[in-house]
């Protein structure tokens, strides 16, 4: 007997079964207890490289539309060659945005040293100069507090591609990883907004019912995963490269 087609995905996210398809899956607590201890692990960076290519397989099976999105952990081979394509792939982007803060860093400690050399003999003048220095690092801080911040609004978008082009170069095409945000962008920030939420239902969680802290957030990370491959199924563009 051949298995039906996946049902077509409706048009918009189900908020709801982003919270249920994880406890719909009968391995769910072996599952997430696996995870757990991989999260734990993440203190070591190897165990966030699993985590990492877990994430890649749970965005790739949400795409082909499989009914249980959550892969056994028996792959630990695959999920660490993908694993390490992610951490590579975030590495890399978290660099470029810290060129710029790192370089406006470089150019106030330099002048910081000048005036101090220049005005040690006035205090007024030092004063003033430290006053120009501590508006310069305030100004540094909310750039790269900026800067973060766009990061965590266009990784997905670099890791969802990735994961469902199979092709590590595909994170890296700026334009392409713009584009399919601008045609997902009402999906793609209710997936950013759904992963913000079990943030919280984890932390909440951890906090009410002692719920382990690493369980919890590969928990969440599963739902960002989720939500993300929601969002790629539904991309006319992107979805054909995993059709079943």
């Amino acid at each position: 007997m051949t298995t039906p087609p996946p049902h077509p995905p409706s048009r918009d996210l189900d908020l709801g079964q982003g919270f249920r398809f994880f406890f719909e899956d009968p391995d769910w607590i072996k599952k997430i207890l696996i995870g757990g201890v991989f999260m734990l692990l993440s203190s070591l960076i190897v165990g966030g490289i699993f985590v990492a290519g877990y994430g890649v397989h749970v965005v790739r099976r949400v795409v082909r539309g499989e009914p249980r999105p959550l892969p056994e952990w028996d792959q630990l081979g695959l999920f660490l060659g993908d694993g390490l394509q992610a951490f590579g792939l975030y590495l890399l982007h978290l660099v470029a945005v810290a060129i710029v803060p790192l370089g406006f860093g470089c150019v106030i400690g330099l002048m910081g040293g000048g005036m101090a050399s220049v005005f040690q003999s006035s205090r007024t003048a030092s004063d003033a100069a430290g006053g120009l220095l501590a508006v310069a690092v305030g100004g540094l801080y909310a750039v790269t507090m900026l800067l973060m911040l766009l990061l965590a609004v266009y990784f997905p978008a670099a890791f969802t591609r990735f994961a469902v082009r199979g092709r590590f170069g595909a994170g890296f095409e700026v334009a392409e990883n713009l584009s399919f945000i601008r045609r997902n962008l009402g999906r793609y920030a209710l997936a950013l907004v759904l992963y913000l939420l079990a943030s919280l239902v984890a932390q909440v969680g951890i906090i009410a019912c002692c719920v382990g802290i690493f369980p919890a957030s590969f928990w969440a990370f599963c739902v960002a995963a989720w939500a993300m491959g929601e969002v790629a199924r539904r991309d006319p563009l992107l979805a054909p490269a995993l059709a079943p």
